[in-house]
């Protein structure tokens, strides 16, 4: 993502449950030290009512330079549990959602992102795009 550098993105991941996951994907995620402090269970609640989707509410709170691993472990997780998840990714005032399923390609979610944002105004219109680890757009 383009935007001014040492800003964090802010994450809302809901997964979406029709039965209990074999591994919860916050203990997932925790299975990889560099996201332990920085993602963590929203605290109880329920979505807003949204149907389908399950109690766990994660946060995360990361530098843009982790957002790649961090979409791939929740693809990878999406894919292992035969489910979905939602992603509510806030920049600064700018909020974007994007849906995550078996058949989302991880490596795009990245750009997804960040052309969505960039429409809600939560990128710098003054900087230049950067090319990411996640490679062109297709």
């Amino acid at each position: 993502m383009s935007t001014r550098p040492g800003r964090p993105v802010r994450l809302v991941l809901t997964p979406r449950a029709g039965r209990p996951p074999r591994v919860p994907l916050l203990a997932f995620i925790h299975q990889h030290p560099e996201f332990r402090a920085a993602v963590r269970d929203a605290g109880g609640g329920r979505t807003g009512g949204r149907p389908g989707f399950s109690d766990a509410v994660i946060i995360a709170v990361v530098a843009q330079g982790l957002l790649p691993g961090l979409f791939s472990l929740l693809q990878s997780w999406v894919d292992q549990q035969r489910t979905e998840a939602s992603i509510r990714i806030q920049v600064g005032d700018a909020e974007v959602e994007v849906q995550v399923n078996g058949r989302t390609d991880a490596t795009k979610l990245l750009d997804q992102a960040t052309r969505a944002l960039r429409q809600a105004g939560g990128v710098g219109a003054d900087q230049p795009d950067q090319p990411d680890q996640a490679g062109p757009a297709a």
